[in-house]
């Protein structure tokens, strides 16, 4: 298998390299480990699996850059240039359309498929000359409230901002030298005035020592010589021309310093750091030239549309300027790229209908969203002008998504796009399982792992088989692979390997890479198999072993189980009554008032009238119980009651080495027929855990799903009830049980 199971020629890979992507011939037939393998890192090469939904997507971006290309002939963002000039209606211009709802269980690569898009959108658009374009926010002078936007060809929104700075730094420079001058001004005048108060005061201290003449007499005998009289006197008269002018002045110019310093002349930061200015705030940026892709999963209503920050300053034009708080929404921010929503279903009824109206009219004004929207204040309504919102919507869930979807945004997306379903597997063939080492040696790359070898490959790609359940198929749910595969190396590290064997990934797959739920089942299963009669051995009469599996109602992950099934059958007219008894058909042990098993017992009782022309229920005394089992349900349990009752109707002992799983149908043209049901590997695990011998599954499940090769023990397809007996019973009879026939 090793040798054919890639193929045996050469192919010509592409790899990804600083100046490019070259050409790499790789031998699929002699390569013997994943080191060297060319990895291309467009993400489109690493979409495996799922060419069926690449084709609808791209129909989807030829629609879309057709309209695109429609809208640029228009010229429409030249209207959109001018921020003080009125905005026309986006509505008029833009149909709506293409969306996209990719359907599939998780871990298929549907948000990998969106990234995909937006990187081969990109190369369109370089291609049909489609551009891009900037959002500014800007002051509206005559109504605050509603801040004025402008678009802008990509990349020249920082230009424009930058000379919005300057021209507003070289306002705020001759501002602040005009406050410097001032500043300047009345400290000097300050300094100046107590200088002269400082000259006076001295000039008397002077006129005291000198005992100058004053009035006819000298100065001390004038104020008989105290000189604090004297000095009071003089005092309050030029205090009030010198010292308190002179202090006010210097104590206004400290006070112009300090609130310069705090922010307080135009320079202070507001919410989120920005400033109090008439500066316009760039709000999208696609500088970068590359079609968005936003990944808007998970986010609410502010953050999907776009919100204006809430300012604790709000009045005396000490709060941050309304164009200055205003922040854009995934909507806007992803304008002319891709919008990606998984999970769609869980948006909230207000959401919903929100997109709807960027859906339709492509154009959203920004405003105050999130847990504040109910707020009374009047710094709270503020909201823009409308902001273009000219974006391909590609939603993604599970398959219960279509009936929790709103209807109004299930009914745009089916009326104006499509919805893909996302397949859970591909044709093993030897070119996807080549597409699966391509994807071994991409997360190899990417966790910086060991190179795997040749048989550890392929030990992966039969896991991808088996988790297909499909014996020609091959699992597209990658990410659960991505665990067995950096577990596997990790115990190759452990070990002091320098590569990955195919010893390290059956380990990481049989003892480490098992999810919680599965852990959780198994070991109820273990823990209560250590109470259940069930010894595979020997020959019995009337107890079969049947397989089920047990459900995980959260993760839908499933184990196996061995169930004790045992039958009694007594014909009513052998117990001596005075009173004639009634026929009865009982079973015990199952899941009451539930459909599926409720139908196979039905259909086991007219089986039975069928091939022997019995009725089991009005001329026996009918037991059929699954031993310390309660809740059993499912189509499965048929073909075990049947083959128990042919156990007792024909006397022959039925093998205990022997378990079986079947869906039992009536009889046509004398055929007994036994069709497939589910959880088939899981129970061929299960029998195998415990020690039986043999597994007798449906011959579909066997062609269908079933490789031999991955179980220790024998797996018989059986087409007819026939079958299954030649398998189960032996030709040994015991006491035979009468029989009426009818």
């Amino acid at each position: 298998m090793s040798f054919d199971y890639f193929g045996s020629g050469s192919e010509t890979l592409n790899q990804s390299v600083q100046e490019g992507n070259h050409k790499v011939l790789w031998n699929w037939g002699k390569f013997k480990t994943t080191e060297g393998f060319p990895i291309n890192e467009s993400l489109l090469n690493q979409v495996i699996g799922q060419e069926t939904a690449l084709n609808e997507c791209f129909l989807c971006l030829t629609e879309w850059v057709h309209k695109l290309k429609n809208l640029e002939k228009t010229q429409w963002y030249n209207s959109w240039n001018n921020p003080d000039a009125d905005k026309p209606s986006a509505k008029t211009m833009i149909s709506p359309g293409p969306y996209l709802l990719l359907l599939g269980d998780p871990g298929t690569g549907k948000s990998l498929l969106g990234r995909a898009l937006s990187e081969k959108l990109t190369n369109v658009y370089k291609e049909n000359g489609i551009k891009l374009f900037d959002v500014c926010s800007w002051k509206n002078q005559v109504l605050p409230s509603k801040p004025r936007v402008s678009i802008h060809k990509a990349g020249t929104g920082k230009k424009i901002l930058k000379k919005e700075e300057i021209k507003d730094l070289k306002h705020k420079f001759v501002t602040k030298i005009g406050i410097k001058a001032i500043q300047v001004l009345l400290l000097g005048l300050g300094l100046f005035l107590l200088g002269i108060g400082f000259y006076f005061m001295t000039q008397a201290l002077q006129t005291w020592a000198d005992n100058q003449p004053y009035l006819g007499d000298t100065i001390q005998s004038f104020y008989n010589n105290n000189f604090s009289e004297y000095f009071i006197a003089r005092f309050i008269n030029f205090v009030p021309l010198t010292f308190i002018p002179g202090g006010s002045l210097i104590f206004f110019s400290v006070l112009i310093w300090w609130f310069s310093r705090l922010g307080g002349m135009g320079g202070a930061r507001g919410v989120g750091g920005a400033k109090q200015s008439d500066v316009p705030k760039l709000i999208v940026d696609n500088a970068v030239n590359k079609a968005p892709f936003i990944d808007a999963t998970g986010h609410k209503s502010a953050q999907l549309f776009g919100s204006v920050a809430w300012d604790p300053y709000q009045t005396g034009g000490l709060g941050t300027p309304e164009h200055q708080r205003v922040t854009a929404g995934d909507v806007h921010i992803g304008s002319m790229g891709i919008l990606y929503i998984d999970e769609i279903k869980n948006l909230d009824p207000e959401e919903a209908v929100t997109l709807l109206t960027v859906l339709e009219d492509g154009q959203l004004p920004i405003t105050l969203r999130g847990r504040w929207a109910g707020g009374n204040s009047s710094a709270m309504a503020v909201a823009t002008e409308p902001v273009p919102t000219i974006t391909f919507l590609v939603g993604a869930g599970n398959f219960d998504s279509i009936g929790q979807i709103h209807p109004a945004l299930m009914d745009r997306i089916y009326g104006y796009g499509k919805v893909v379903r996302m397949n859970n597997d591909m044709p093993n063939t030897i070119q996807n399982r080549r597409k699966y080492v391509q994807f071994i040696a991409q997360e190899i790359k990417r966790f910086t792992l060991l190179p795997f070898d040749r048989e550890a490959c392929i030990e992966i790609v039969e896991e991808g088989r088996r988790r297909s359940n499909k014996r020609a198929a091959l699992s597209t749910r990658f990410r659960p692979l991505i665990s067995i595969i950096k577990t596997s190396a990790t115990l190759a590290i452990s070990e002091n390997c320098e590569i990955v064997l195919k010893r390290h990934v059956l380990e990481a797959l049989n003892e480490h890479c098992k999810t919680i739920q599965k852990q959780l089942l198994e070991h109820q299963i273990h823990e209560r198999g250590k109470l259940l009669e069930i010894k595979p051995e020997g020959i019995k009469l009337g107890q079969i072993h049947g397989l089920a599996v047990v459900n995980d109602p959260y993760s839908g992950e499933m184990t196996g189980s061995v169930l004790g099934v045992k039958a009694q059958l007594v014909k009513k007219t052998e117990l001596p009554r005075d009173k004639p008894l009634k026929g009865y058909y009982n079973v015990t042990g199952v899941a009451k008032g539930q459909t599926f098993i409720s139908d196979s017992i039905a259909k086991v009782r007219s089986v039975i009238l069928r091939k022997y022309r019995v009725d089991i229920s009005q001329d026996y005394m009918t037991h059929i119980d699954f031993a310390q089992s309660y809740g059993v349900d499912g189509p499965s349990a048929g073909v075990t009651m049947a083959i128990l009752l042919c156990s007792l109707i024909e006397s022959k002992p039925i093998r205990q080495d022997v378990a079986v799983t079947g869906e039992i149908n009536l009889s046509v043209n004398g055929a007994i027929q036994i069709t497939a049901v589910g959880g088939v590997h899981d129970k061929i695990k299960a029998a195998e855990a415990w020690g039986f011998k043999k597994v007798v599954i449906p011959k579909k499940n066997y062609y269908h799903s079933i490789d031999p090769r991955d179980y220790s023990i024998e797996v018989v397809p059986a087409a007819t009830l026939d079958d299954y007996l030649k398998e189960c019973l032996i030709e040994q009879h015991f006491l035979q049980v009468p029989m009426k026939k009818y």
